[in-house]
């Protein structure tokens, strides 16, 4: 029997890794390359002895639970035993580091040789879809510095070449961040079907829709913020992920390290 081994790093805590892995399984899963048979929507019911469903077919057993370091099942022939399946089994260890987490996984029990890239494949979709977690609490991050009127946040965090274009205006780092001295406070923002659209690797769309009120305007107003990131610079091998703000490419962190440009856009 052969073993199969795939690592991949995110920059999420180890709890919240092990729960996206888990619990959000059926969002980054390629169901058409299944654990076993034709494949299918894939779910993992929490705690040891929870079952794997794949396609509405029980096909593994959770054996380990460790919410944070490790998780491990065992799986089989749909309508297998225990026993079928005992030398079939998955391990996952999420390793704390300091940009995130690494994921570790190992996969026993191969009577023959892994697929090309099978799990290569399937923790690079875990790996975007951890990422979305980053972006949107960045976007969080941003609203919650705009509703203060936190204009230190945006001198520490927007890239030198980030954009801001709204309808007839384009403002520069600089220049926006003057115009929200004069801006009025905001009284609401609320976002929502918050949405991202990989463009392979180094780029990303993100688009949601908001309803804000500011003191000057207290009739309520629904806008439409789509933000372009272009990861650039990326011959620098200690730059960690990007995040963004709903607005503009954010700095990496350490805020020294610069690494692209953002540019966002508004529909009223």
């Amino acid at each position: 029997m052969t073993e199969a081994h795939a690592i991949v790093e995110v920059e999420l805590d180890p709890a919240t890794a092990f729960d996206v892995f888990t619990r959000e399984i059926a969002a980054w899963w390629r169901a058409d390359r299944g654990l076993w048979g034709a494949g299918g929507e894939l779910s993992i019911e929490p705690g040891v002895g929870g079952r794997l469903t794949e396609g509405g077919r029980e096909v593994g057993t959770v054996s380990v639970w460790e919410r944070g370091p490790r998780l491990a099942f065992s799986y089989g022939p749909p309508g297998g035993t225990l026993g079928d399946r005992t030398e079939v089994e998955v391990e996952v260890r999420f390793e704390a580091t300091d940009a995130g987490t690494r994921v570790v996984l190992r996969h026993g029990g191969w009577t023959v040789p892994e697929p090309q890239g099978y799990w290569s494949s399937q923790l690079a979709g875990f790996a975007r879809h951890s990422l979305e977690h980053v972006l949107l609490a960045r976007i969080g991050e941003f609203l919650d510095a705009l509703g203060a009127g936190d204009l230190d946040f945006f001198e520490r965090n927007l890239t030198d070449s980030a954009l801001l274009i709204f309808p007839g205006y384009l403002y520069t780092k600089t220049t926006g961040i003057e115009s929200m001295r004069d801006h009025p406070p905001y009284l609401k923002y609320d976002m929502a079907d918050p949405r991202i659209v990989h463009l392979g690797d180094s780029t990303a769309v993100i688009t949601h829709r908001a309803t804000v009120m500011h003191t000057e305007n207290v009739a309520a107003q629904s806008i439409v913020v789509t933000t372009v990131l272009a990861k650039q610079g990326l011959d620098l091998p200690e730059l960690p992920g990007l995040g963004t703000a709903a607005g503009a490419q954010l700095r990496p962190e350490p805020a020294e390290l610069v690494g692209g440009q953002g540019v966002q856009h508004v529909d009223r």
